[in-house]
Parts: C-alpha cells; sequence; structure tokens
C-alpha cells in the first residue's frame, strides 16, 4: 500500500501504525523512532494505518528510548504494553526480543504469544513461544509447540533441533535416538543435530553407532575440530589408541588453543606408555574445567621429591595465579600422598595466609586435622566454614557426626546434621551420620532404619561398624556378627570393626 504524500507529510508509518508528526515533536524522540523504523521491516498492514492514541504513543517511544539506552526490561514492558493495547504484530515482536534479552520470562511468554497469534504464519514466532515456554519450565507445551512446527514445517531444522536439545537435556537418550535417526540417517546430515545424535548414543553405551555418523559427519566436514576431538575421544573409550591419536593431533593443529584437545591428547599419549609426549600436551592446557585434571596428571607423572615441591608448585602458581587456592590444595594433596602430613598442614597455613576466607582449604585443613585426632582445630575450622556458608553440607554432617561420636553436644550435633540431611537426602553418609545420632539419642529402631540404607548404598567399614552396634543392642547378635564379618573377610584386622565389637561387648553385655 502506497500512502499518499498528503499522508505521510502528517505521520511516520510504523508497522500498520500511522505515528502522527505532530505527536512527535523534534529532536532525540524523532531520531528515535525513525531509527527503529529504519531497522525493522514494516508488516503489510492489513487495515489502513489509525494514529496512536496519546498512551500508546508514550509507550512506543519509551520503548525506543529504552532499547537505545540497553534498557532491555522496561524496553519490554513499554512494548508489551502497547501492543496488548494495539494489537500491532510489530510491537509484539519487538516486544518479544526485548523480553528475551532482559530474561523477562513471563513478559517473554506474553509477547510471544501474542506475536504467534497475530502472526501465525511466521515460524520464528512459533520459535519464541516454545523457548519462552522453556524458560517458564513448561517443558511438556514447549514439546507440543515444537512438534507442531516440526509437522507443519519440516524443513525448519531449527525446531528439530531445540526438540532434541529438551530429550538431551531431560536425559531420554533413547528417545533422543529414536527421534534423531530420521534426520542423520540422511546422506549428508545436518551437522548440530548429528552431532547431539552422536552424544545420545554414547549416552547409551553405543560407542561404534556414534563413530559411524561421526565419521560420516568427518567426510563431510574434514576440516572441524570440534569434530576430530569427538572422534578422538570416542576411540579412547573403545581402546583404539592409534585413531584417537590420529584426530586428537588433526584437532589439535586444526585449533592449537583448544585446551580440551591438548589433554586428551596428553591423556592419549600416557596411555600409550609416552609421558614425555604427555607432558608436552598437557602444559598446553591452559584454561577450562580440563586445567586443574592436567595439572594432576603433570604431577603424577614429574613426582616432585618433598624437598622441591615447594618450588615446583610455586611455579605452576606462578602460570596459574587465578588458580592459586586450588594449587595450594593440590600441594597438600601431594604432600599427604608422601605421608608428610607437617608439610601439608603448613601449606593449608600458607594457603589460608593467602586465602582467609577460602572454604575448600578450610574445610581441607580440618580434615587433615580430624585425621591427626585435634578435635578442637577441626571444630574451629569447620564453625569458620559454616559461617562462611551456612549451608555448606559436608561441614554440617563433619561437625554433627564429631559431637554425635564422642556422644557430646548432642543438641548442636541434633541441628547440624539434620540440616545437612534436609541439603543431601541422599548422601549414605549422611545417613549413616542420621542413624549414629538416633543411636546416641536412644533410638535404636530409627537408627537401624538409617544405616540400614546407608550400608546398602555404600558398605563401607564406618557404616557396619555402626549398624552391627545398633543390631547388637536390639538383641540381634548374629546379624551384628554378619555385618561386621562382611568387613573382615577381606580386612581381618580392621581396627574400626574390632572397636566397634569392644564397644557393643561393654555397653551391651550378653552371654556370648
Amino acid at each position: 500500500m502506497v500512502l499518499p504524500f498528503s499522508h505521510l507529510l502528517d505521520c511516520w508509518p510504523y508497522g500498520n501504525i500511522c505515528v502522527p508528526k505532530a505527536r512527535l515533536g523534534s529532536g532525540l524522540a524523532a531520531c528515535l523512532l525513525l531509527s527503529a523504523c529504519a531497522n525493522t521491516t514494516p508488516v503489510p498492514p492489513p487495515t489502513p494505518p489509525t494514529p496512536l492514541d496519546g498512551k500508546n504513543l508514550t509507550h512506543m517511544l519509551a520503548g525506543e528510548i529504552s532499547l537505545h539506552r540497553g534498557l532491555n526490561q522496561q524496553a519490554s514492558e513499554h512494548f508489551l504494553a502497547s501492543a496488548q493495547s494495539t494489537q500491532n504484530a510489530e510491537l509484539a515482536k519487538r516486544a518479544t526480543y526485548a523480553a528475551q534479552l532482559s530474561n523477562q520470562t513471563d513478559n517473554y511468554k506474553q509477547a510471544s504469544q501474542m506475536w504467534a497469534q497475530l502472526q501465525p504464519e511466521v515460524t520464528l514466532a512459533q520459535q519464541h513461544v516454545a523457548q519462552s515456554l522453556l524458560r517458564n519450565n513448561e517443558i511438556d507445551a514447549a514439546k507440543d509447540v515444537l512438534m507442531e512446527l516440526i509437522d507443519t514445517k519440516p524443513e525448519y531444522l531449527p525446531a528439530p533441533t531445540l526438540y532434541a536439545e529438551i530429550l538431551l537435556a531431560e536425559q531420554a537418550y533413547q528417545q533422543a535416538d529414536t527421534f534423531l535417526q530420521p534426520y542423520t540417517n540422511q546422506a549428508q546430515p545436518d551437522r548440530l543435530l548429528a552431532s547431539m545424535h552422536v552424544q545420545a548414543l554414547s549416552q547409551l553405551s553405543d560407542p561404534e553407532g556414534a563413530l559411524e555418523l561421526l565419521n560420516k559427519l568427518i567426510k563431510r566436514y574434514a576440516n572441524d575440530a570440534g569434530l576430530r576431538l569427538s572422534a578422538g575421544v570416542l576411540y579412547m573409550q573403545v581402546g583404539l589408541l592409534n585413531q584417537a591419536q590420529t584426530h586428537l593431533l588433526k584437532a589439535a593443529k586444526l585449533d592449537p588453543d583448544n585446551s580440551q584437545a591438548q589433554y586428551y591428547l596428553g591423556l592419549n599419549y600416557l596411555q600409550l606408555s609416552q609421558p614425555n609426549k604427555a607432558l608436552k600436551h598437557l602444559r598446553l592446557v591452559s584454561a577450562g574445567p580440563n586445567l586443574i585434571p592436567s595439572m594432576l596428571e603433570q604431577i603424577a607423572i614429574e613426582q616432585p621429591a618433598a624437598q622441591h615441591t615447594r618450588d615446583y608448585f610455586a611455579k605452576l602458581r606462578g602460570h596459574h595465579p587465578q588458580h592459586s587456592a586450588q594449587l595450594y590444595l593440590l600441594q597438600a594433596d601431594y604432600f599427604k600422598s608422601l605421608s608428610e602430613l607437617q608439610l601439608a598442614q603448613d601449606t593449608y597455613r600458607e594457603g589460608l595466609d593467602k586465602h582467609p576466607l577460602n572454604i575448600p582449604l578450610l574445610y581441607s585443613q580440618a580434615m587433615l586435622a580430624a585425621y591427626q585426632g585435634d578435635w578442637i582445630k577441626m571444630e574451629s575450622d569447620l564453625l569458620k566454614v559454616i559461617e562462611l556458608n551456612p549451608d555448606h553440607a559436608d561441614a554440617l554432617n563433619a561437625l554433627g557426626y564429631t559431637y554425635a561420636d564422642h556422644n557430646s553436644n548432642l543438641k548442636q550435633a541434633d541441628i547440624y546434621i539434620k540440616r545437612a540431611f534436609q541439603l543431601k537426602p541422599d548422601d549414605p553418609a549422611i545417613k549413616d551420620s542420621m542413624g549414629w545420632l538416633a543411636f546416641r539419642q536412644g533410638h535404636y529402631r530409627l537408627a537401624r532404619d538409617y544405616l540400614r540404607q546407608a550400608f546398602a548404598e555404600f558398605p563401607d567399614a564406618e557404616v557396619a561398624a555402626h549398624l552391627g552396634v545398633v543390631e547388637w543392642a536390639l538383641g540381634n547378635i548374629e546379624q551384628a556378627h554378619r555385618i561386621w564379618n562382611s568387613i573382615l573377610k577381606d580386612d581381618p584386622d580392621n581396627a574400626l570393626i574390632k572397636q566397634a565389637q569392644l564397644d557393643a561387648q561393654k555397653e551391651f553385655p550378653n552371654e556370648e
């Protein structure tokens, strides 16, 4: 539709709305609106433009000004208000994008649904509806929208891509495999969909199928570093180390700064019994989640002597100052592996001098103090951890268990252990603490319930010692011996079991 020249003198076209020039005035507001119009494609108006009233014009201009100032949340609110009043698709679209950028989940949902309702033929609007539903955690509704898109627009690949992402996030790997097969069985499958199918197949323990699909992709995208890396890792998993090396070397050549490629190359060379080459690549890992593991591998290869360890780790901290606290933890762990407990203790002290509020250092120092029987030091450090992070479940459990085990301060033990259990109800170590606390409080049957659960999930000597004592206290002598003997058959001199037997006989004497 072509507006007559006289009409253009009186208003600016905005989508299917005509904004009267008289309301724009001059200066910034007019410039901003003209800029916005220049950057949007007007939708052909189904009806002649109608002037905006003052309220809607104010919302629209305020939205434009907010956008130019980077205030996306305010922009989304203004555009949405104006779109709801005018039922204008262009305003709904702009409200959708502004709400998406500002992570306004409710506005995003409202705006995208309005846009899709006003322009049902626009595929992108339907996709935004699905994405907004996902952000609002309405997973099933999002999947319904995507399936409708997939049925009506089978050539539109973003829809199956998002659907597959949802399945992978839900760990529905078998369903993802079935869903993706029609897309990846093609002669030239889409790279992203095929990559997600590889992920699903890997999770389904089908490395052969994943490798077959990866090799199909590599034939098409021979210089894709990500595909080469994935192939190398998969070949390592199935033990084909030479094939893995070929792909990993190619990945590292295509992307020399890729820390993942360097890390897996190092691991692969280690498995090929070539530690010097492994070190070369492990030292090239400079960032990402594999940085600390790569340092662990380097330490295991080089194994510095105790007298050189301080200098060795000081050098590492010089190269990676942002990981200083983690490196102090690694240094202390290394000293502990050498049974140099005093040096480990000195390392914690030095690390906490540099990082006094570092929770992992404080907690690890507390655990070393517990191992050495320094309960006062352990209590002090754990109280600091809990002060810094009241929801540190492990610290709460450790301190509460210590009180319960010493049969002292049971009121505080009850508070700490039950709070830890609220935070991590599936942790068998905390279930063991709940059981031992109940035993100390005289609730033997409740104690047995918790300890049986803990022992079924984590049948170690400490839980067996506790459960045996509780069964003995309940008069189940044979059951107590069966539990203890399950540990003693492999470790006849286990100190925890021996002490539990002595404690049970002393506290609950019987004819045996």
